[in-house]
């Protein structure tokens, strides 16, 4: 839902939405950002993690709050080890210095 309404916000031919399945090394649950390894030759980099909606490890679906598998610890916003993610994207194609979003992710492990 998020993604569709970024999407009608912003001109056309100017997002591109995509499923990219990888690694993600570092996350600031506090800006909901991530630093994300894809999988292949899909782009590697920064993204901001807006979508509400998320999918655990066990298959359940979770409405709202950051996703566990990107979460740090209580006093800390900050996670660094490595989790398996797969992440549905759009990419801003006409702004250099937006950062892609993600708009839905689903926890691994």
């Amino acid at each position: 839902m998020t993604g569709f309404a970024l999407g009608r916000l912003l001109p056309d031919d100017t997002v591109t939405p995509k499923r990219l399945t990888g690694t993600v090394t570092w996350s600031n649950e506090e800006f909901s950002q991530i630093a994300f390894d894809a999988d292949g030759d899909e782009p590697t980099g920064f993204y901001s993690v807006v979508g509400s909606h998320w999918i655990d490890a066990n298959g359940t679906r979770h409405s709202g709050g950051y996703p566990s598998c990107l979460s740090g610890q209580q006093d800390d916003p900050v996670r660094s080890d490595r989790r398996r993610v797969e992440l549905g994207v759009i990419y801003q194609e006409s702004y250099d210095l937006a950062p892609d979003i993600a708009v839905s992710v689903r926890c691994f492990g």
